[in-house]
């Protein structure tokens, strides 16, 4: 086993990544350092400047370089005699819309895939977070930032949902009725009821009523997909259908000054299994564990891991960080 005489850390940012890495080896091998000591290089939060807002472990992060840029990194410090000691974030992860697990988390709630993944109290005393996860990101309280219109419910390939900024929360299928029913007749009387796209828009609000939840895991997902890829379909091939939903986004979206106007967004963000929330309670009612007293870090629960799981829990998640990036011989 090789033990670090003297390290040296090199903090990896958008500006300073793997290719510009690699011109200050030598000059480290000249002042003696044996090992590297490396910020972590997973996937992590846009314009991360310290990488410990992971949001994806599973890939190297992008901004920092390609696979192939770190390899060359690697094969230079090799080259140079020198070791390497990768910081990773097993513990905790970045409380994003760009992290895929905790989006599907957010869609999906406890009938999640990643549920276990994160340690969340489900059942909170408060009743306003039973079977939901505190979102604590806005900057006003939750009423004030509804009526200045601040909240947008949008659409995208990726489904419904609500905006605050740059933050996006997916909303849950269930709730999609609301908005796919709203003015139904109207949608109707344009197309006409025999129509085909008519008829597949039927067959979604049909489907959003049969979710399959709990054991149905597998089933559910293969719905979700089902529904997403038909809605994506008819959106961008029928104009009437389109116009039809961005009115009823409009209609939902409401208009400041007229906070009667938000009743219908605010009865729908109300149905989701997240609840948004002035940033400034999470210190006292926050149902997740973060990174100290960090609201946008939430941990990942390490503790129940002891190796490899059914494919399934956090096992899987862990086991990224213990393949070797090289070997050294």
């Amino acid at each position: 086993m090789k033990i670090p005489t003297a390290t040296y850390r090199l903090q990896f940012r958008p500006e300073f990544g793997f290719e510009r890495a690699v011109f200050i080896v030598p000059y480290l091998q000249e002042l003696g350092i044996s090992d590297i000591y490396a910020s972590p290089i997973f996937e992590a939060r846009s314009g991360s400047t310290h990488g410990y807002d992971v949001v994806d472990a599973n890939r190297i992060r992008q901004e920092l370089g390609d696979t192939e840029a770190l390899e060359r990194l690697l094969t230079k410090v090799q080259e140079h005699q020198m070791g390497w000691i990768q910081d990773i974030v097993p513990n905790h992860m970045a409380f994003s819309s760009e992290n895929p697990l905790l989006v599907d988390l957010l869609e999906n709630g406890p009938d999640s895939q990643y549920r276990d993944y994160f340690d969340i109290n489900w059942e909170h005393s408060y009743e306003s977070l039973r079977g939901r996860l505190l979102a604590p990101f806005l900057g006003n309280f939750y009423g004030e930032c509804l009526e200045n219109g601040e909240l947008n419910l949008r659409y995208d390939q990726r489904g419904f949902s609500v905006w605050y900024y740059d933050w996006r929360f997916p909303l849950r299928l269930e709730s999609y009725s609301a908005i796919l029913a709203y003015n139904l007749q109207h949608l109707r009387e344009t197309l006409g009821r025999t129509h085909s796209d008519f008829i597949k828009y039927l067959g979604l609000l049909y489907s959003l009523k049969y979710l399959a939840s709990g054991q149905e895991g597998r089933e559910r997902y293969d719905q979700i997909f089902f529904i997403k890829s038909m809605l994506a379909e008819l959106w961008d091939s029928n104009a009437a259908i389109r116009d039809f939903l961005e009115e009823n986004l409009q209609v939902f979206n409401g208009e400041a000054g007229h906070p009667e106007s938000f009743d219908r967004l605010d009865r729908l963000l109300r149905e989701q299994f997240f609840r948004l929330a002035f940033w400034k309670v999470g210190n006292e009612e926050l149902n997740y564990r973060r990174f100290f007293t960090v609201n946008d870090l939430i941990s990942v629960r390490v503790e129940t891991v002891h190796g490899a799981t059914d494919g399934q829990g956090v096992g899987r998640y862990r086991d990224v960080f213990v393949q070797p990036l090289i070997e050294f011989e």
